[in-house]
């Protein structure tokens, strides 16, 4: 492996600790840090499918070892038990597990089924059911295993602000307002139908996917338990998650039957389209909109969605990413900025009128 290969895997981990991690998760800041100055750890990662060279996908494969019951000293930082220097423990697991490790890398893909990013959908959906009407047919691209399609099943608390959803919900999601209060109605818009799509959707029901979810929770920011919850929840009654690529079965999903109005949604997922692909991802929503009204809602960093020119945001713009919807109709498309949001839904400026 070229020294320039490994440098360039090492700047991409400094850039996800600059824009994910600081000032969020100091366990996870220290390790993404020490990755990417390690040339060891960075030959691993390089070892790896090209796909599992994104940061994320390391760090939960190691979260699932742990989780596995890993007889390791990392275990006890990651429970909070603890409070040795993760980064040698991490470099250790790593290489002294090494074939474990690239085993995993090889087969698995990041699973962000965050509940947190539900605090902004919600809000996003009661916009969209004001200005389309009610009930939304749901469609989540990039899914995962689909816990965010069930939002409407969790309490979403917004402090002063109000909270949306059953008050005696297993999944309590709490989220910080800044600026203006976003829509906080009693209970969300109804939905008539939801379905997910997902490369590689996981089983709820298969422990090994399950904990893999569980692995991609960071450890040391108090989301594991709330994940688990959701999980449980979600069990009993799966919602339905097509396996399959968004661009060609996504046509068929927006000619559905039913009645309500076509909510596209994607939260963090636009972003891992081939540059090339986005603009037809667009193209399908645009003539689906010719026939009836579709509205897309998405949550992603700035400037992936083309359609919106954001503005600065109240809080850290290295930390503030963007939430926008655009409805596609006979007329064309209108791209409305929704608000600015933190990528786990820990906060939400809201922005739309």
């Amino acid at each position: 492996m070229s020294e320039d290969r490994l440098q360039d895997l090492g700047d991409l981990w400094i850039w996800f600790a600059d824009h994910s991690t600081r000032d969020y998760s100091p366990l996870y800041d220290a390790v993404c840090r020490g990755v990417a100055s390690d040339r060891e750890l960075l030959a691993l990662v390089a070892e790896a499918p090209p796909t599992a060279h994104l940061p994320p996908l390391l760090l939960a494969t190691v979260h699932y070892l742990v989780l596995g019951g890993l007889d390791h000293p990392l275990a006890a930082v990651y429970a909070g038990d603890s409070t040795a220097d993760p980064v040698p423990l991490f470099r250790d697991l790593c290489l002294s597990h090494r074939r474990e490790v690239l085993e995993v890398l090889a087969v698995r893909r990041v699973q962000t089924n965050e509940v947190g990013r539900s605090s902004l959908i919600g809000p996003a959906l009661s916009w969209a059911a004001g200005r389309l009407g009610e009930p939304l047919s749901l469609i989540d691209v990039g899914s995962s295993a689909g816990l965010n399609m069930i939002c409407d099943q969790f309490l979403l608390d917004y402090g002063p602000c109000g909270a949306i959803g059953p008050p005696d919900s297993d999944v309590v999601v709490e989220c910080r307002v800044v600026s203006r209060p976003p829509p906080v109605p009693a209970r969300l818009p109804a939905i008539s139908h939801r379905v997910g799509v997902d490369l590689d959707p996981p089983d709820l029901h298969d422990p090994d996917d399950a904990r893999w979810l569980l692995a991609c929770v960071w450890p040391g920011t108090q989301r594991l338990a709330r994940t688990e919850r959701a999980i449980a929840l979600a069990r009993r009654d799966p919602p339905e998650v097509i396996e399959g690529d968004a661009l060609r079965v996504l046509p068929d999903l927006l000619r559905g039957k039913d009645d309500g109005v076509r909510c596209v949604v994607t939260t963090w997922s636009f972003a891992y389209l081939r540059v090339e692909q986005r603009p037809a991802f667009v193209d399908i929503l645009a003539r689906a909109g010719q026939e009836r009204p579709v509205v897309w809602i998405a949550c992603d960093g700035r400037g992936l969605v083309e359609l919106i020119d954001p503005g600065p945001a109240a809080e850290d713009g290295m930390t503030a990413d963007v939430m926008s919807a655009v409805t596609f109709d006979a007329d064309g498309a209108h791209p409305e900025l929704l608000g600015f949001v933190h990528s786990h839904g820990r906060w939400l400026d809201w922005r739309a009128a």
